[in-house]
């Protein structure tokens, strides 16, 4: 007998026996599951969110639209509250689709892999703001060809998820938006002639969850999307792995009893080390603060959205933010002064303190915010990393929701179980004991200020 990572086993002649044997191959099968759950975190997430797309309604001429921006009982992954949001679900495994979008609303399309197939609206968008119809070619597409102008984007999946915004400046402007947005089309290529009337799904007031899969329905999922969309080749080496587990493309998913139990715990164990990964992430401090000695954190750490560098995968960048937050751009990695939009988090208050709502913190801005069109601050559950659910149903402060600045153009902003004296609701957000929270600095056309760092954002601090 031996003593082993896995307990007693023995060889027979430096021969593992039978029962050694399966012992270790119980722990490589748990090895690979978790790896694979780390690594498979994009396409698990956008699929779950593909999943809840269709089940609402979104298909091939149907989006659904969140009028009133998110709401808290809606599960979805660092959502905001400022914009009127717009998404949808691609299926290209019937041909190439179309997407006519008005002017005005910006976003992103990705591929299953949460990889930016194009910018829509915005600095890098083929249409400059200006709108335009956009067509999406299936992988390895070759067929007939439109004889008029289109932006056309090629997908390397069949499954594209995407989302467009509505900026507002004021809540005055949301009437405005809301029709603007049903101006939207998509259709296929082949209907272009007689597209089908569109149908709209309203959000408004609907119970929704959007996260990815827990348990053993993550590795479920996982399977249906590996099946759903071709291998592609800088993926091989993972797809190999997933095979080991019964998960492969053109393969039906049947495991047994022993690796549905293997997949159970794996999935737990993913799940606690992207929980890891998010709030302990192992990346140098220059790269994940914006600024000396302060505890904001950038929330996209990689100058590629894809996360490659030039060497290898950024794989637990690529983690961690498939764990806290939702979908690419280009844009997400570029300065570009008063267009598009910029994020930073923090998760800890000047003393290193976990936010948590056992206590009152508040956040100062300074004076001249940089946001051309408007800024906020929204708070969101550290659990499901969608925005927090309080008695207020509001999760966010900002320009867009009247918050109250002081008189030298500053603006103090409080997040506690209990409003304190003297602070205006307008200013508060509702946290629950028990419960950590991180927050969000929203920049929508963000200014030179904010890129060269002449003003930056007061830390959390304890209210006593």
């Amino acid at each position: 007998m031996r003593e082993s990572s896995v307990g007693p086993v023995e060889y027979i002649g430096g021969y593992p026996t039978k029962e050694t044997a399966q012992k270790f191959y119980d722990e490589l099968d748990l090895q690979r599951a978790v790896e694979a759950y780390l690594w498979a975190l994009p396409m698990a997430s956008y699929g779950a969110m593909a999943d809840a797309h269709q089940k609402l309604g979104a298909g091939d001429h149907a989006v659904i639209v969140a009028d009133n921006s998110a709401e808290p009982q809606q599960l979805v992954l660092t959502a905001n509250q400022d914009t009127i949001y717009m998404s949808g679900v691609l299926d290209l495994t019937k041909g190439p689709m179309v997407i006519d979008v008005p002017a005005g609303l910006l976003g992103t399309m990705n591929n299953i892999w949460q990889q930016p197939l194009v910018d829509i609206g915005g600095p890098f968008s083929p249409e400059q703001n200006k709108g335009g119809r956009f067509l999406i070619l299936p992988p390895r597409y070759n067929g007939p060809m439109p004889a008029i102008s289109y932006h056309v984007v090629k997908s390397d999946t069949n499954t594209v998820v995407f989302y467009l915004r509505a900026i507002p400046q004021s809540k005055d402007d949301l009437p405005r938006l809301q029709k603007l947005v049903r101006t939207y089309k998509q259709y296929r290529l082949a209907e272009a002639k007689n597209p089908p009337q569109m149908t709209f799904v309203s959000m408004t007031g609907k119970n929704a969850d959007f996260l990815t899969h827990e348990g053993f329905e993550f590795f479920e999922s996982l399977s249906r999307y590996v099946n759903n969309n071709p291998p592609r080749p800088q993926d091989m080496a993972m797809l190999g792995m997933l095979e080991t587990l019964g998960i492969a493309h053109g393969r039906e998913f049947n495991p047994d009893k022993r690796m549905e139990g293997i997949l159970t715990e794996a999935a737990k164990k993913g799940r606690a080390l992207a929980e890891v990964v998010a709030w302990h992430p192992r990346v140098p401090q220059k790269s994940l603060h914006p600024y000396d000695g302060s505890p904001w954190k950038k929330i996209f750490i990689s100058e590629d959205p894809t996360f490659h560098s030039p060497d290898y995968l950024l794989i637990d960048q690529r983690t961690r933010y498939a764990f806290e937050a939702i979908g690419t751009s280009k844009s997400m990695t570029v300065a570009a002064p008063g267009q598009g939009s910029q994020y930073i988090g923090v998760y800890q208050d000047d003393n290193g303190q976990w936010l948590t709502g056992d206590n009152t913190f508040s956040i100062r801005l300074p004076k001249d915010i940089p946001a051309a069109n408007f800024w906020s601050l929204s708070v969101y559950d550290n659990h499901s990393r969608s925005l927090i659910q309080n008695d207020q149903g509001r999760a966010t402060v900002g320009s867009v929701h009247g918050t109250v600045p002081n008189a030298d153009g500053s603006v103090d902003t409080y997040y506690g179980p209990e409003r304190p004296d003297g602070v205006p609701e307008e200013n508060w957000i509702q946290t629950k004991p028990g419960v950590g929270f991180f927050v969000y600095l929203r920049l929508y056309g963000p200014l030179k200020s904010f890129f060269d760092k002449t003003w930056r954002p007061g830390d959390p601090k304890l209210v006593k």
